[in-house]
């Protein structure tokens, strides 16, 4: 079986394995929460817009998807310093507590699935995972 083929059958297996199990946050939901505490850790709260563009997303998908993250109280808006028309994001206490619990229910997910693996074989794993991550991030297309 080729490279490809089995990329797509592992990340289709773990997708099935993080979608079975007592997922509170859908995966377009995570994905966002996941964007957005990264941002604020090392921006402060971002706009929509940067969420959208960051996921490959059109602004109003991603606007509906932050009108249901905030409803839920998951996110909260607050307005732009730097423009009073525009909102910025960031999560809430509930959003990062939501986020900590589906993080460790996903790292738990891999940690059983490779707890007989042999510590080399992990290691091997993540640095070649690594090296794929940052080669495939390298040649994202540059925002506009």
């Amino acid at each position: 079986m080729q490279l490809t083929e089995q990329l797509a059958r592992a990340f289709a297996a773990m997708g099935r394995a993080i979608n079975e199990r007592d997922a509170e946050l859908p995966r377009s939901d995570y994905l966002t929460l996941v964007r957005l505490a990264n941002a604020v850790e090392g921006e402060g709260p971002c706009r929509p817009s940067d969420l959208a563009h960051a996921e490959g997303l059109d602004p109003s998908t991603m606007s509906r998807r932050v009108a249901s993250l905030t409803e839920r109280g998951l996110v909260e808006r607050e307005t732009d310093p730097d423009d009073r028309r525009a909102h910025r994001l960031r999560l809430t206490v509930v959003g990062a507590e939501a986020l900590r619990v589906e993080r460790h229910r996903r790292v738990a997910l891999v940690t059983d699935a490779l707890a007989g693996w042999e510590e080399s074989d992990k290691d091997q794993l993540a640095r070649l995972l690594g090296k794929l991550s940052d080669t495939l991030e390298s040649r994202r297309t540059p925002a506009p």
